[in-house]
């Protein structure tokens, strides 16, 4: 905050909230800036909530001070508590990439701020910096996530079969985390199969029922203190479908490219243009959907898309350093048979060097 001037940094992205204060709810009321105000100096949290999560908040959120909001009124009471605490004249950062609240809220917000005498700056992604690199606990929790991924997987592998939908084994696959120990992922699980699948990538799971020749490509995290670990491989249903079992087996090693070009203190976009090329070499390029990876850590839903990529063109440029966790995408795709093939596993940069988390292979699961 002092390096970007910041007298007062608004949070209200929830997960930056989850971050520095332990706030996390099921529903944040997109009409209510909810969130923390945090003052530099003197160090002070002021936390903002409704008044019917004042018992939630004062059970599960750390603060010094809370101010309760309702609506009709919040944007107003933000501005007068920051007023009636002598901040108001300062400057004060709000984030505007957050899911919540909703923008005219926070342009209410900042409205009422600036008629105080408040300067209103950029408050995005000041925290999210800070999160980029793990500490000890964080990584303990992102393996201890990482296993339980590993652990569903491999489950799902004894129980796919012909019959089943994909609804099924999406409520299969969060059955198994929570078995291994998981809490509920930022998203459900992805579970694309069938003559379309090629085209499915991110759609939501249907009623089809699996028939035997299947490509099932599957999509999912493991959790420990909404930290994720993200795993995706591609099982064979039955019959083996050759075409994606050469596809996977062609470009299985272009993790182990990434490993060997990422160095700390560089962006990660010179490793990942190595890991693309190393695909492209192997895969033509009407098959392949993505190559690529983004930052991973502390996430709730409706997304656990870090804000950094490994291209390096995300919202804000990063380095490789110690603790920084990622995810390495490598989606295929066959219009002709109609299937995805894909496998992403979760990368932890350390000392030594870049940490795959996964012992399963890249392959096709039979």
């Amino acid at each position: 905050m002092e390096r970007r001037g910041l007298d007062v940094l608004l949070v209200t992205s929830p997960p930056n909230l989850l971050y520095l204060t332990g706030y996390a709810a099921i529903w944040y009321p997109w009409r209510l800036p909810l969130g923390a105000a945090i003052v530099r100096a003197p160090a002070s949290v002021m936390f903002f909530d409704w008044t019917r999560h004042e018992g939630y908040a004062r059970l599960h959120a750390l603060f010094d001070e809370l101010v309760l909001l309702e609506y009709g009124s919040a944007p107003q009471t933000v501005a007068v508590a920051l007023a009636e605490r002598g901040l108001a004249g300062g400057t004060v950062g709000l984030e505007r990439w957050g899911p919540t609240p909703a923008a005219p809220i926070l342009d209410a917000v900042a409205a009422g701020l600036r008629g105080g005498g408040a300067q209103i700056a950029d408050g995005d992604w000041v925290v999210d910096k800070v999160r980029l690199a793990k500490s000890p606990a964080e990584v303990q929790r992102i393996r201890r996530a990482a296993a339980m991924a590993d652990s569903a997987l491999l489950g799902l592998r004894e129980e796919l079969q012909p019959g089943m939908s994909e609804l099924e084994i999406s409520a299969r696959l969060i059955g198994l985390l929570v078995e291994a120990g998981s809490e509920l992922a930022a998203c459900n699980p992805l579970v694309s199969s069938g003559p379309t699948a090629w085209a499915d990538n991110h759609a939501a799971r249907s009623h089809r029922r699996l028939v035997d020749g299947d490509v099932v490509a599957v999509d999912v995290c493991g959790v420990v203190d909404g930290y994720h670990a993200n795993l995706s491989r591609t099982y064979a249903v039955g019959t083996v479908n050759p075409r994606a079992r050469d596809m996977l087996a062609r470009v299985a090693d272009s993790v182990l490219e990434l490993q060997r070009e990422a160095r700390l203190g560089e962006g990660p976009e010179h490793a990942a243009a190595a890991a693309d090329r190393y695909v492209r070499e192997r895969i033509p390029a009407d098959q392949i959907w993505w190559v690529g990876g983004y930052a991973l850590g502390l996430a709730l839903p409706p997304s656990w898309v870090g804000h950094t990529y490994l291209a390096n063109d995300g919202l804000e440029r990063t380095t490789w350093q110690d603790g920084y966790v990622s995810n390495y995408e490598t989606i295929l795709l066959d219009r002709q048979d109609g299937f995805e093939a894909a496998t992403i596993d979760t990368l932890l940069m350390t000392e030594q060097g870049l940490e795959v988390l996964s012992d399963l292979p890249r392959e096709l699961l039979t």
